[in-house]
């Protein structure tokens, strides 16, 4: 059986319209916000608010010392400028496999720009396979977010080493896909090897603090509120802040950021810098690493693309650092047509594990388990059932 399309034609007809509906709804809603970010764009007495709220246990954006409604355009790049970027995938343990063990892959790519070299990339497989990686002190296999919090450190791992290589000729910056911070779901993780592996994270963060080496993380078509609700705040009265935010729920209908930057910023212009106030953001907060971000229009004059690039206090702090983040983020973008960092595009393709290659990967398992003598060099008689079922028998 499979999924029958006539049968669900009509809901999908009805999905549609509610979504025109809501985005309709919504982009009415963007003068409103854009009008109290000019309104209070230096209010000395919005900080006030955001502190009371932050202690009521508010989370959303923390104005810095630039204008709520700024738009800044991007400085030129240096004559030579080194780009360092890493990704990463993973196959999650299966006990209907040949055998339990698990697989992360970190791509990377070197691209000095303002030279002729060829870009230096790197592909860097791990199979994990013995009981203290599978199981550490649990019961059961490691759950996926464990093994997704790995990833993360073995990814900022490897761009923090490659970045410190590079960083002295030529200004180096360091890239990731999505967040810098180590946001996983954390009830997945046992608690002693969560405080390990953020302790980890923030050692490679440390790393490229002392090397001078801007970091930025670019978030792709980000669904955050952290500024909408900064602007709910404004609205509060100031005795009034605790309570109001304890009681409100979604400000503006559910509108995101996104709207109302598209409708603020042109082609390769960023906003004001912001710091992000968060219950998870505390430890990289007292490492001296406190998330700050800012939105970017990677678009072009027809089409607005925002994306969200994060960077730690010491970047958003240092004007060359924070200018040759931004520089360099809508630099990547317009390489390609899709507003997305090429070495970040790069780096992804060297770290993606293939279902070909992941076949092929079973393979050599199964021929190792029989050289050396392993009886069972097969799937589980329910992973065989389902490959008949959905591909078939070669008759």
């Amino acid at each position: 059986m499979t999924l029958e399309l006539g049968k669900i034609a009509a809901q999908v007809t009805a999905m549609g319209a509610s979504a025109a509906q809501r985005a309709e709804e919504r982009a009415a809603i963007v003068p409103e916000i854009l009008k109290l970010l000019r309104e209070h764009a230096a209010d000395a007495g919005l900080r006030a608010k955001v502190d009371a709220a932050i202690r009521a246990g508010w989370s959303g954006a923390v104005p810095t010392a630039e204008p709520l409604d700024a738009a800044f355009d991007p400085p030129a790049l240096p004559e030579r400028v080194t780009l360092v970027a890493t990704d990463g995938s993973q196959i999650y343990p299966d006990r209907h496999s040949l055998a339990l063990y698990y697989v992360i892959n970190v791509g990377s790519i070197v691209l000095r720009l303002g030279t002729s070299e060829t870009p230096i990339t790197e592909s860097s497989p791990i199979v994990c396979f013995d009981d203290e990686q599978l199981y550490g002190e649990e019961e059961y296999p490691v759950s996926g977010q464990v093994i997704n919090a790995r990833r993360a450190v073995a990814e900022m791992a490897q761009l923090a080493r490659l970045a410190v290589e590079e960083a002295g000729p030529a200004p180096t910056v360091a890239l990731s896909d999505a967040n810098i911070a180590l946001r996983v779901k954390q009830e997945g993780i046992p608690a002693a090897e969560g405080r390990q592996l953020e302790a980890d994270y923030i050692a490679q963060l440390d790393r490229l603090h002392s090397a001078r080496v801007p970091l930025a993380g670019f978030v792709s078509r980000p669904g955050g509120t952290s500024v909408v609700r900064l602007a709910q705040l404004a609205t509060f009265a100031p005795d009034e802040v605790a309570e109001r935010v304890k009681n409100s729920s979604r400000p503006f209908g559910g509108l995101g950021d996104t709207p109302v930057f598209a409708a603020l910023l042109g082609p390769g212009q960023r906003s004001a810098v912001f710091e992000l106030a968060s219950k998870w953001g505390t430890p990289y907060k007292g490492a001296g690493h406190a998330i700050h971000f800012f939105y970017v229009n990677a678009g072009t004059p027809a089409r607005a693309v925002i994306a969200r690039v994060e960077v730690p206090e010491w970047v958003a702090s240092d004007r060359q650092g924070l200018g040759l983040a931004h520089a360099t983020v809508i630099d990547q973008c317009r390489v390609t047509d899709i507003a997305y960092p090429y070495v970040l595009t790069r780096a992804d393709e060297l770290a993606v594990i293939t279902t070909a290659e992941k076949a092929n990967f079973e393979q050599m398992i199964g021929v190792e388990m029989l050289r050396h003598g392993v009886g069972q060099v097969g799937p589980s008689e329910k992973a065989a059932t389902k490959a008949l079922a959905r591909y078939g028998r070669k008759r």
